[in-house]
């Protein structure tokens, strides 16, 4: 939340050459990895590779199947080091519960831009935590970000913009918006 849609995606295909120390302490957090240096391994020189890999994308309705093998050039085999099934979570099981967690962020987020929360930038997880520690209950970040992407088409002046931040993005009311 609040990074391009995309970011996850060119992660997890290794599409992004850098990426921020911050970010990585956010995943080591919300993966509850237990150590942090196995977020960041060392390189291996690519010239030192004694093996070549390819990976095999599969996308069904439901899951997408990752296939990664070792090939061997001398043999013309290809040995399979591992495959990952990942069900799709883009698949909402759960609609009903779904739009009722999307009204009560609707309704508590117009409370709040009428009591000038969103007159100063608000990063995604500050907007999260507040959300979740008043409303007291966990909020699905999905959620919140179709509120507040609808947020950001409203035309009045409770419409609020989304503003390129150090860290990703901001939002913040759009008649308070500050220029760069």
């Amino acid at each position: 939340m609040g990074k391009p849609l995309d970011f996850m995606s060119k992660i997890e295909r290794f599409k992004l050459k850098r990426i921020f120390v911050h970010d990585l302490v956010t995943m080591y957090h919300v993966l509850e990895i237990n150590s942090m240096s196995a977020m960041m391994p060392l390189g291996v020189e690519l010239s030192s590779q004694k093996n070549l890999y390819e990976l095999h994308v599969t996308t069904l309705a439901d899951r997408v199947i990752y296939d990664m093998y070792k090939v061997d050039v001398e043999q013309d085999q290809k040995v399979i080091e591992f495959k990952l099934i990942d069900a799709l979570h883009d698949i909402d099981h759960y609609k009903n519960s779904t739009a009722e967690e999307v009204k009560k962020i609707n309704a508590f987020l117009d409370e709040q831009i009428d009591a000038g929360y969103f007159n100063e930038e608000k990063r995604p997880d500050e907007i999260h935590n507040f959300c979740c520690v008043k409303l007291e209950k966990y909020i699905d970040p999905k959620n919140l970000m179709k509120v507040l992407d609808d947020l950001l088409n409203w035309s009045d002046e409770r419409k609020i913009v989304r503003k390129k931040s150090k860290y990703g993005f901001a939002y913040v009311l759009a008649d308070c918006e500050r220029p760069d």
